[in-house]
This record gives structure tokens, C-alpha cells and sequence, in this order.
């Protein structure tokens, strides 16, 4: 299939913010393949922890060449964009959300995009002697968000697809507690000099963060990656409303909140966050605050802040991790 980028964006309904995107998929060639049959992508979600309601209905939501051209197109050509990147950290063209016309085509599309990518992805972690374990945790991120968007949205899919193209490219491991990937901005003020290896660091919604296991997590990584790509990384970021220091005004001093932010150097500046704590506290988008539950201390602590009048911020940290 070849039409210009802007004929494309056109008729599957997306505007001009996805042409470099389109431009990127545009620019990768190589064979289509087919797409895992039933049995094997109920397999893959299994590994990816899709509750089973969702599988289900994503079983049904599979782009078809002949029906959906256009979606089968930008399918494949995701699949050998990232399949092109395995280990690259250039930053890729955001990934934009398809649009609600499509229903569960749109829901559903990027999770069959990793499916289909997914061979590539497992290669690639088996040649560089990554443990299956690992790999496994790596896989059980799909699942957990697809859980998120039934809570945040209502309905079943899978969104956050900028975030699993680090997983997609290799770049990003669970490693017990905490998730870390190779970072790709290099240009953030407060940090180390632009040419430090570094790590990001994630916190995924997966239990409490306990000092022991966030230790495990941090004591893991510096030897997981030299091993297994042969760089040393000394030193770790995270950037996240977690480390807003505004926090340690309404939460107690041994909270594992505040104890997790006392390992870091706070970076100067931040950028507003009200959106995203009230997501990920909440599990809502543009909520009226009056409706929002108050039965943690973190969630009285995020609504009497907004109430005050006063804002949230995402915020970097850096921590040496030798």
C-alpha cells in the first residue's frame, strides 16, 4: 500500500500530529507477516496477564488486510519499526491514540501490534541471555495497564502505546519492585552530564513500594544491564509526581512515599501535574473534586492541595546506584 502521508492521516481519521509518526512507519520496509493465530495470541496474553474478559474481546478486534487495509498497514509497519529499533535509543515519534470511530479496532490496535511484535522481542531478550523470569515481568506490564484502562475508561483495551515501545525495543526491564529502561532524553537540567549512562526508574502500580524491595530493585539493575548489554550504569533518574517534595507536607515522614524521594537529589523545576497524580491516584480523567474518594491519606492529601488552590508537579530525581 503506498499513499501520501497526508492521504493516509486523512482517511483513517487522524490529524496532522500523526504525519511523523506515519512518516516514520512510511520510511521502514520489509515483508508483512501474519498475525499470531488465536491459540498463540491467547498464549502471549496469558504470558501478558490480559484479563481474560479483554483477551476474549480482543480475539475479535484483529485488523484484517482485506476488511481494514489501512490499520493492517500501520500494524505491520509498527511491527518493523520496532523490530528495526531492537536496542536503539532514538526517540521515536509519538504514537498517537486511534480514533473512537474505530471502537474496539482502536481499543485493541496496539496490543495487537506487540503481539505481532512480540517474536522479535523475545529473540532479542534470549540472545542477550536475558532470564525468562524477567522477560516474563517485562510481558506482565501489558496486563496491568490493560487492567488500568478497564478502571480509568470503563472498557476493555490498551493505551499508554508510547510507553511500550521502550519495552518493544528492548530498552525497558522489570527488575523486581521497580521498572528501569535506558534513558533516552539525556538532556535533563540538575543531572549528571549528558554523556553518563543513565537509567530511568518507574514505580508501576503493583503493590507497596517497601524500602527492601525498592533496595533489591536499585542493588539489581547497575549488574543486570552490564551483563546483559554490557554498559555499567552508575546512576538512576525518575521523573514523576511521586517526587513532588510538596507531598512530605500531608504524609508522615516514615511513609513510603517520602522515604522513596529521600534517596534522590531533586533536579530544579517540574512541570504542572494535576492531571496526572489525580490519574494515577484516582484512576480518573477530569474528575469534579467533590466526587473523588478520600479514604487514604495520599488521596486527601492530593484533594485539599488542588482545593487550596495550589498545583502538583512531576518532578526529577537522580540517585547513584554503584
Amino acid at each position: 500500500m503506498s499513499q501520501p502521508v497526508g492521504e493516509l492521516a486523512r482517511r483513517l481519521g487522524l490529524g496532522a500530529d500523526a504525519e511523523p509518526w506515519l512518516a516514520e512507519l512510511a520510511a521502514v520496509t520489509g515483508p508483512d507477516v501474519p498475525l499470531p493465530d488465536e491459540a498463540e495470541a491467547t498464549r502471549l496474553m496469558k504470558i501478558m496477564g490480559i484479563p481474560a474478559a479483554d483477551a476474549a474481546e480482543a480475539l475479535t478486534a484483529a485488523p484484517d488486510p482485506d476488511r481494514q487495509p489501512e490499520l493492517w498497514w500501520l500494524l505491520q509497519r509498527s511491527r518493523l519499526l520496532l523490530a528495526s529499533r531492537l536496542g536503539d535509543q532514538t526517540p521515536l515519534a509519538s504514537w498517537p491514540d486511534l480514533p473512537r470511530e474505530l471502537d474496539r479496532y482502536a481499543r485493541y490496535f496496539y496490543l495487537w501490534v506487540f503481539l505481532a511484535a512480540s517474536p522479535a522481542l523475545v529473540a532479542y531478550h534470549e540472545g542477550h541471555g536475558v532470564p525468562a523470569d524477567i522477560t516474563a515481568d517485562t510481558f506482565a506490564d501489558l496486563g496491568s495497564k490493560a487492567a488500568l484502562h478497564r478502571r480509568t475508561h470503563g472498557t476493555g483495551g490498551l493505551d499508554k502505546q508510547a510507553w511500550f515501545t521502550l519495552h518493544f525495543r528492548g530498552l525497558l526491564y522489570a527488575l523486581g519492585r521497580l521498572q528501569f529502561n535506558v534513558d533516552t532524553a539525556r538532556d535533563r537540567a540538575g543531572g549528571p552530564p549528558p554523556e553518563t549512562p543513565t537509567l530511568d526508574a518507574h514505580i508501576p502500580e503493583s503493590g507497596p513500594m517497601t524500602p527492601a524491595a525498592c533496595d533489591a530493585s536499585f542493588a539489581a539493575a547497575p549488574g543486570f544491564f552490564l551483563r546483559h548489554f554490557g554498559t555499567r550504569y552508575d546512576v538512576a533518574a525518575c521523573t514523576s509526581w511521586l517526587m513532588d517534595d510538596q507531598l512530605t507536607e500531608y504524609l508522615p515522614a516514615e511513609s513510603n512515599i517520602v522515604r522513596f524521594q529521600r534517596r534522590f537529589r531533586l533536579a530544579p523545576g517540574g512541570y504542572e501535574g494535576d492531571r496526572n497524580i489525580i490519574e494515577f491516584v484516582f484512576r480518573r480523567i477530569d474528575p469534579d473534586l467533590d466526587d473523588l474518594p478520600q479514604d487514604t491519606s495520599l488521596q486527601r492529601a492530593v484533594v485539599s492541595h488542588l482545593r487550596a488552590g495550589r498545583h502538583w508537579q512531576v518532578r526529577t530525581g537522580w540517585v547513584d546506584l554503584a
